[in-house]
């Protein structure tokens, strides 16, 4: 990749960057607290590269819970990476398998969105541009880590500070993207059912199960609109 490629793929991420200093050393700090080694810290956030479920993996680990449940859990909650990366794989088809195998693996709902948002309204976003903003987050990411791991008890993050910079970075990606009424309609839908579905199942699979039912919703919706706009051309 070319030099240009790095300063527009890091100068569209850097928001997001931002947040996740703080969230990666909040990780990092739990997870040592709950008895992994830096170095695991390291690889983990290498290979697994989820928020969600390396969080939940502090918590499952602190309350005891077997290797094979927390893979279990890990699948489900990462799941929806596939969605993310089958839904990208078409902008990147003329690139090596080896390419295409860390773009998806550097992907996360942050560099989706914002990966999304250039590839349809920035003409000059390339495969390239894209990787360098994948792998700058995953860098970023992968040090706060492990820093805070590193750091231990020495570092103190509320975790409601936490909260509000995960919640503005979301903001801030969503509204990006809100560029009709179809977007707006399906933002509103997969918020709403979210909540619903967290409420009635207690379970992070319900954002994977919002994910698609939002993705099909907003299907119908676009599929509604072109058969109207045919019928209005034939008229």
């Amino acid at each position: 990749m070319s030099k240009s490629d790095w300063v527009a793929g890091m100068k569209a991420i850097y928001p997001v960057c931002f947040g996740y200093i703080p969230m990666g050393l909040a990780c990092g700090v739990l997870l040592q607290q709950s008895g992994y080694h830096w170095v695991a810290v390291l690889f983990m956030s290498m290979f697994i590269y989820g928020g969600a479920a390396q969080f939940m993996i502090a918590s499952m680990t602190a309350a005891g819970a077997g290797i094979l449940e927390m893979v279990v859990m890990v699948f489900f909650i990462n799941l929806r990476h596939l969605l993310m990366s089958s839904s990208l794989a078409q902008k990147i088809k003329a690139k090596k398998i080896p390419f295409s195998m860390l773009f998806a693996q550097t992907i996360t709902d942050e560099s989706f969105a914002v990966n999304t948002m250039h590839f349809k309204n920035d003409e000059e976003w390339t495969p390239n541009r894209g990787l360098a903003a994948n792998i700058t987050a995953y860098a970023t990411w992968i040090a706060s880590t492990a820093i805070g791991a590193l750091a231990g008890k020495s570092i103190a993050i509320s975790p409601v500070v936490m909260n509000y910079i995960l919640i503005a970075m979301f903001i801030f990606l969503l509204i990006s993207q809100i560029e009709n009424r179809i977007v707006l309609w399906t933002a509103i839908f997969s918020g709403l059912l979210a909540v619903v579905l967290m409420n009635l199942l207690h379970h992070n699979i319900a954002i994977v199960i919002t994910s698609v039912c939002a993705s099909g919703f907003g299907l119908y919706l676009q599929n509604k609109k072109d058969a109207k706009e045919g019928i209005l051309r034939e008229q």
